[in-house]
């Protein structure tokens, strides 16, 4: 057998394994089929003229065939003609169609994807003609076809263009284009300077925009399987592809996950759509990892499978320079805070999704977890004028869905930084949107994490009270709140300071189709935990809280300094940690600290 064989059986082997994601309408689906008048077979209920940018309808055709095939199985393929026959017929009336979409993805990544899959899975039973049709339309997404791509495609889009031209390649048997497809793929395995894999492991598409979790996940599990398949093979990519590939995974995506689910924060416009949060796919990733003998650290894979799987977590803090993001992971919970710089964007609109995520785009946002469960779904009842840790106005989804003018807007100053030294590290920004300002640090040490926002006010002179979320999160359990501390699902909320927190919990009806426009609109409900500190109109305010295990008693920390000059908290033992937003003195006890920036001693 040869390495083009070899690697076609294997992917074939894969597809086969996968589990139907309709499998109980199989039957259904199979006795549903209808002669079109050239012979084919196609359902009288798909919409063959839809043009959704965000969700195909069209695609259903192609979805279906392929759940009739897994519910079934292989064996059945080969051994009932007419049932073979009937889904090549099925198969035709896509291959002999052009049908197209208004969002090019779905022209020229989407749609191929999946039709070379399905013809893969059936190639022992193709006759030539029914393969000839399908590998001809398989080329709109080849990048042999369209060399144009290779060069202005990116991060993962450009891997899914490498994808569906190995693919290609394997059901044409094409030795050349399966080679150069694979080197085309491992030129964009590379620490990337606008997209793709950063130096600190982050990742961006879409421009300088974090999207580890949305994007990321894509290129992670693409690569992931491009490599198991060729394991042990001449086009296997190179030590030092996988080497980098891995940062990706174990000095990125590990550090923003916990539980079970990714941080929000990194995800990007997919929060419009279910499950997103849920590393369900990003663990089959793991696993297909795992099972690769040619990847390295798998030593250090297989723990953080087993920590997404329940198992223990070890403590980690990372502070990620480029996307201006901070992970820290202490006694079983996890707070992620993504701040923003006038060097990278914010959240994004495309394709009608992450229509509500405005108050995402400039910063301070944090997301808290101990059981994984905190975020799954919410974003259906997300009141989006409360993410969590940002201050801002009452809103509306029509309010908010009236600011049409921020996706590709940075910070607006150039104030902002992080540093990290050890176990321990701190982020900073100056927040400026629409009429709001605030300064805010955060602090991350051994035993907890500490935020405090100093210099929150309106600055367009408009009258009216400020609130500054300290989470919003679905009900994970028994809730006990006081003015000055909330304990829910693991996590405790500690007031420092004059800080009074509120409280508010119940349950929560909303819908896909508020973020998503071109969702239908269905009802869902979530209970729904909310903490809030309340800044009244006029003047400046401040804020101070800690986050940390409810297991464990609140960290003994001492407020030093909290103003838009100077941010500043001394620990138990005596050490100091401090944001100098302009050069100054810090007194801590006997000790005078003068600095210009962060002060970690």
């Amino acid at each position: 057998m040869n390495d083009l064989t070899t690697i076609r059986t294997r992917w074939a082997e894969h597809l086969w394994n996968q589990k139907p994601t309709d499998g109980e309408n199989a039957q259904k689906y199979y006795d549903s089929l209808i002669p079109a008048e050239d012979g084919t077979l196609y359902w009288e209920d798909v919409l063959y003229d839809d043009q959704d940018r965000a969700g195909w309808k069209t695609m259903f055709h192609l979805y279906r065939i392929k759940t009739i095939l897994l519910a079934n199985g292989r064996d059945r393929l080969t051994a009932d003609a007419a049932y073979a026959r009937r889904m090549t017929d099925a198969l035709r009336h896509w291959t002999q169609r052009s049908f197209i979409n208004p969002n090019w993805w779905f022209n020229d990544i989407g749609a191929p994807r999946e039709l070379s899959d399905i013809t893969l899975m059936m190639m022992p039973v193709l006759d030539a003609e029914s393969l000839a049709g399908a590998a001809d339309w398989v080329t709109h997404g080849s990048l042999i076809t369209h060399p144009e791509r290779s060069e202005r495609w990116t991060g993962a889009n450009l891997i899914w263009g490498v994808i569906n031209t190995v693919k290609h390649a394997l059901i044409t048997d094409d030795e050349n284009a399966l080679r150069t497809a694979v080197e085309r793929g491992a030129r964009e395995i590379c620490i990337g300077e606008k997209e793709g894999i950063q130096t600190d492991g982050s990742f961006f598409q879409h421009g300088p925009r974090l999207y580890s979790g949305g994007y990321g996940r894509s290129f992670a599990a693409d690569i992931a399987n491009l490599s198991y398949f060729l394991q042990g093979t001449k086009f296997q990519l190179s030590p030092e592809n996988l080497d980098i590939y891995i940062t990706h995974i174990l000095d990125g995506l590990y550090h923003m996950s916990h539980g079970g689910s990714l941080d929000y924060a990194c995800i990007g416009r997919e929060l419009s759509r279910p499950d997103a949060v849920r590393m369900g796919s990003l663990m089959n990733t793991l696993r297909m990892i795992l099972a690769n003998g040619d990847m390295p650290r798998r030593d250090e894979v297989q723990v953080y499978l087993d920590a997404s799987l329940g198992g223990d977590r070890p403590d980690s803090v990372k502070y990620f320079p480029i996307p201006a993001f901070l992970t820290w992971h202490c006694g079983g919970i996890y707070v992620g805070a993504k701040f923003l710089t006038n060097k990278i964007w914010g959240a994004e609109i495309c394709n009608n999704e992450g229509e509500l995520c405005y108050n995402m785009t400039y910063g301070t946002h944090t997301c808290v977890m101990h059981t994984g469960g905190e975020y799954v779904n919410i974003m259906s009842v997300w009141d989006y004028a409360r993410i969590p840790g940002t201050t801002s106005r009452t809103e509306t989804d029509e309010e908010i869905l009236a600011h049409r003018d921020w996706t590709k807007n940075p910070l607006p100053n150039g104030h902002s930084g992080g540093m990290q030294k050890g176990k321990r590290a701190v982020i900073y920004e100056l927040a400026q949107h629409d009429g709001v300002e605030a300064t805010v640090s955060d602090f991350a040490f051994e035993d907890g994490y500490v935020r405090l926002g100093a210099g929150i006010r309106v600055t367009d002179g408009r009258e009216e009270a400020l609130v500054t979320t300290v989470d919003q999160c679905v009900v994970q359990g028994e809730i006990h709140a006081g003015s000055r501390s909330v304990i829910h699902g693991g996590v405790r909320y500690t007031a420092l300071g004059d800080t009074e927190m509120e409280t508010a919990y119940g349950v929560r009806t909303g819908s896909w189709s508020r973020g998503s426009l071109t969702l239908p609109y269905e009802e869902v409900k979530k209970n729904v935990l909310t903490v809030t500190v309340s800044h009244p109109c006029g003047g400046e305010s401040t804020y101070a809280y800690m986050i940390s295990p409810a297991c464990k008693a609140a960290p003994a920390v001492e407020i030093l300094a909290n103003t838009p000059a100077l941010q500043a908290i001394r620990l138990a033992d005596g050490s100091v940690m401090a944001v100098f937003h302009k050069r100054g003195t810090l007194k801590a006890g006997d000790r005078e600290i003068t600095g210009d920036g962060i002060c970690i001693e």
